[in-house]
């Protein structure tokens, strides 16, 4: 070997060493900000309570027409699935013979519509009034034009959908698809799946709820700068409280946000972020590890994880005027937090109860 040809290769295994450090955060980079996968796609729930809702208006207006004057009226479709219609004064406990627990025919109401507790529906609801599912009642879809409530441990196992406001009681369970027009309510322990509605509100909301938020911080934190421009240290990043960044920051690593900040930009991690009490977040957030959200922060844009998030309490996604998205494997919100878009919790979601939190 010549010696320019050893110069040649040291020069060579120089920049590789020098490289090996950089390429997590090269990777990192060059995924740039990616955005949580668009719920403005309806997911197929969604599509079956379009033609739930079709069905309903082609072959049973004129049957809840005639119930709303004569009663319940009690037969079978063209494909042989028994139903009942109700009048706008019939109970449907009263149309149900004694000690029965498992109802397979699809129920429909002129006016309101009060389902047993205990009991175990097969086929979907609807009632041009409210539904009113009692405790320990397990349904499979439902669809009202008016409210929903859910009661004490009832379970939804495909979709509901309401036109103003679906009510969730203590320890129910939303599986599949929840849609609302105007409002969401879930109480403490609630399990849930996917949500869809303006206002989300989970558990009891705070008396300081309004508060007014901290002023604008005015010391600004000027993160690492990398050679390409990019902030950030490749890997770890902290940002101190009470500081404000206009940049997006990108880390392989940890990403760490102090109480009281304001960051103008995205987060991004590879590992987990971690932000405190009180943070303003004017952009997006991502990280395929876990996402930390301390009490009263404000997430003006989108928060996807590939693994958990937590929701400090009186926390806020999006807003009324500029809807949002919060998604991960797992959901855990405390109590006293809004969310106004889409939340989806592809295994597992969950309302804290932290009464007795130590």
């Amino acid at each position: 070997m010549t010696p320019t040809q050893a110069l040649l290769v040291f020069i060579a295994l120089s920049i590789l060493c020098l490289a090996l450090p950089l390429l997590p955060l090269l990777r990192t980079l060059s995924r740039g900000t990616p955005r949580p996968t668009p719920f403005e796609r309806q997911p197929e729930p969604a599509a079956r309570a379009e033609e739930f809702r079709h069905m309903v208006r082609e072959q049973f207006a004129h049957l809840l027409h005639l119930a709303r004057d004569s009663g319940p009226i009690r037969g079978a479709n063209e494909n042989g699935r028994p139903f009942i219609v109700l009048g706008v004064s019939n109970h449907l406990a009263e149309q149900l013979p004694p000690r029965t627990r498992r109802l397979r025919s699809l129920v429909l109401a002129a006016g309101h519509l009060d389902i047993p507790g205990e009991l175990i529906c097969d086929r979907e609801l609807f009632a041009e009034g409210r539904i009113n599912v009692a405790h320990n009642a397990l349904i499979k879809s439902a669809l009202s034009q008016r409210d929903i409530a859910i009661g004490r441990r009832a379970r939804v196992t495909r979709w509901v959908r309401t036109e103003r406001r679906l009510d969730v009681a203590e320890g129910g369970q939303l599986k599949g698809w929840a849609s609302a027009a105007q409002e969401i309510a879930l109480a403490r322990r609630t399990q849930f799946e996917q949500l869809l509605a303006p206002r989300i509100v989970f558990g009891r909301l705070p008396e300081d709820a309004r508060r007014p938020r901290q002023p604008d911080t005015v010391a600004r934190f000027d993160p690492p700068q990398r050679s390409n421009g990019q902030p950030g240290n490749g890997r770890n990043l902290s940002v101190p409280a009470g500081h404000t960044v206009k940049a997006d920051l990108l880390v392989s690593g940890k990403l760490i946000i102090g109480d009281g900040c304001r960051i103008i930009g995205d987060l991004r991690a590879d590992k987990s972020i971690i932000i405190g009490q009180d943070v303003v977040i004017e952009g997006a957030a991502y990280a395929d590890g876990p996402i930390s959200i301390g009490a009263g922060c404000k997430m003006n844009g989108p928060v996807f994880s590939r693994s958990e998030i937590q929701l400090g309490s009186g926390s806020e996604i999006g807003s009324m005027n500029h809807p949002s998205t919060l998604a991960a494997d797992t959901l855990l919100i405390s109590e006293g937090c809004i969310a106004h878009g889409s939340v989806w919790a592809m295994r597992r979601g969950e309302v804290l109860d932290e009464r007795n939190a130590s």
